[in-house]
This record gives structure tokens, C-alpha cells and sequence, in this order.
């Protein structure tokens, strides 16, 4: 008997350089009220994240991971040293043998700066080829990776810089939902299970919307298009809450991820799928012995 394919799924591990290393030049945009909320003690959640990435990578290898996928939010303020930093700390989850596939996070490319868009791309260039690439439209997206005969993963780019200090939403530029749709309708996605990937949030835990501040702006039309999935589930992170949540128009139901390292709301999910179906288990971090675990209903 085949054995059912594994994937690990985390989110927003945003590993953060300490502040002193950020140039004076940094403070005169949204960075600054980033900082200001790290100092305030936002920072303080994160401060093992290194330290439960090698964990995490540990857990991957001893329950034979297949596939690994990131929703996004390596990083605290988006600076190229954390980037690169973060890099550093998920590779050893980037070995997996049917691969890692990622999509940024807002905070990835966290203000206005060409160079903070391009900056993802180039250095993870590796992962961000697309196994069907005419229908990339917007970049790298939609990303298709195909996965052994019977899956297959659309990643899907809803981030974007938000100058604004009180806005940290996300939307999906049109570009790639017209793209979507059309990757839906092409025969070589026929009869594979579809995991579809992007880092906003469509639905709350309680299956509402997020706000307007701070959720995916067009979550309502990215819907619709997954509405044409038959077999499937929507991955997500952004929202530091591991959550499942079925929304009744859909097939389809959306796990998000949460953050898998935040302290007290450490949270990853891990599925087996075989045939048309998966079999979800929700993530753990046992702290006192510094450990993940998950567990089997």
C-alpha cells in the first residue's frame, strides 16, 4: 500500500534582527512603528524562534515529511539582514523530498521599496519556479508545483507593502485571479487534490471576515474562484491563531496555520492525503520538553 503524502504546513516565525541594527534611514517609514511595538513587547513572543525552527526541523525528519509549505511572514520589519537570516533557519526544512514551497508575507515586504519585493524573490528563487509557468502573471504567480500523480499546489501572492501605519491588509491583484481560474479549468490539474496557498486569511476562525485594516481585501472573489475546486484545501497564515474552518459555499476548507513559533500560541498543521480526502493534525509545542508534537484524533 502507497503510503499517504505528508506536508507540514507553518506560518510566521518572523525572526527579527535586534534594533540597533536597523539604519537610521529605516526609522523615517513604517518600520519606525514596527519597532516602536517590538520595544513595547511584541518582540518578546518571538524570542526563541531560532531556537524552535531547529525543533520544528527535527519534528520534520522524524515523521517522514513529504512536503513543506511556508504561508509567509519570515521577518519582523521586512530588513534584508533578517530576510537572510530567516533563510538560514528554515533551510533545513527546504529538503523535504517533494519539496518546499513558500509565498511572502506583508511583513516580508514590509514597506514601499522596490528592493524589499525583489529582495524575496531573488533569494528564494529556488523554490519559486512554477512547474506550469505561462500561467505566471504577477511575477512568480500564481506558482503551480505539481506533486507525485494525484496533487497539486497553486500559490497564490495576497501580500503587498502597506505604508500606512495603521493598515497591514492584503489583496490579490486581479492579474492573478483571472490566472487562478484558468489553472482550475487545465487539464493537467484534472482529478489531482488542489492546495491552494496564499498568506491572507479568506476566513476568521468563526468563519467571518477579517477586518478591512488588516485581512484580505478581496477575500469574497478569491472564494468564488476556489469555489470551482472539487478537491482541496485553502492554506493560509497571517492571522497568529491555528485555526480550521469550513465555509459552507466551499468544498474546500481553510486551515490556517497560525505562528509556529509564537510563545503560548505555537501552532502548525500536518496532512495526510490519499485519494480525495485529507486527514488534518493540528501542531504542538511541549516547552518542557522543547518539542513539537501532534495530535491524532
Amino acid at each position: 500500500m502507497i503510503r499517504a503524502l505528508r506536508i507540514l504546513h507553518f506560518s510566521d516565525i518572523h525572526i527579527g534582527m535586534h534594533i540597533r541594527h536597523m539604519h537610521w534611514k529605516k526609522w523615517f517609514s513604517k518600520r519606525a512603528v514596527g519597532a516602536i511595538n517590538l520595544f513595547r513587547g511584541r518582540g518578546k513572543y518571538f524570542d526563541e524562534a531560532e531556537q524552535k525552527m531547529q525543533a520544528l526541523a527535527r519534528f520534520k525528519e522524524q515523521n517522514d515529511i513529504d512536503l513543506v509549505i511556508n504561508t509567509g511572514d519570515y521577518t519582523a520589519l521586512g530588513l534584508e539582514r533578517e530576510l537572510q537570516l530567516a533563510k538560514k533557519v528554515i533551510e533545513p526544512m527546504m529538503n523535504a523530498p517533494d519539496g518546499y514551497l513558500t509565498v511572502p508575507g506583508n511583513h516580508d515586504i514590509y514597506v514601499s521599496e522596490v528592493k524589499s519585493q525583489q529582495r524575496f524573490s531573488e533569494l528564494f528563487s529556488e523554490v519559486l519556479q512554477s512547474d506550469i509557468p505561462e500561467y505566471c502573471s504577477d511575477g512568480h504567480w500564481p506558482l503551480v508545483r505539481l506533486i507525485r500523480d494525484d496533487s497539486a499546489v497553486i500559490a497564490i501572492n495576497s501580500a503587498r507593502p502597506n505604508p500606512l501605519p495603521w493598515r497591514s491588509n492584503g489583496n490579490i491583484p486581479q492579474s492573478q485571479l483571472d490566472a487562478f481560474a484558468s489553472i482550475l479549468r487545465d487539464q493537467r490539474l484534472k482529478k489531482r487534490f488542489i492546495f491552494v496557498v496564499t498568506h491572507y486569511a479568506p476566513r476568521l476562525a468563526n468563519g467571518a471576515d477579517d477586518t478591512r485594516l488588516h485581512g484580505m481585501v478581496n477575500a469574497d472573489d478569491f472564494l468564488g474562484v476556489c469555489q470551482k475546486i472539487d478537491y482541496g484545501a485553502i492554506l493560509c497564515g497571517h492571522v497568529h491563531q491555528t485555526y480550521h474552518v469550513n465555509v459552507n459555499e466551499l468544498r474546500s476548507d481553510i486551515y490556517c496555520a497560525g505562528s509556529a513559533v509564537m510563545s503560548g500560541h505555537e501552532g502548525f498543521w500536518v496532512y495526510e492525503r490519499q485519494g480525495n480526502s485529507i486527514e488534518a493534525f493540528r501542531g504542538y509545542w511541549d516547552g518542557a520538553r522543547c518539542e513539537y508534537s501532534i495530535r491524532r484524533n
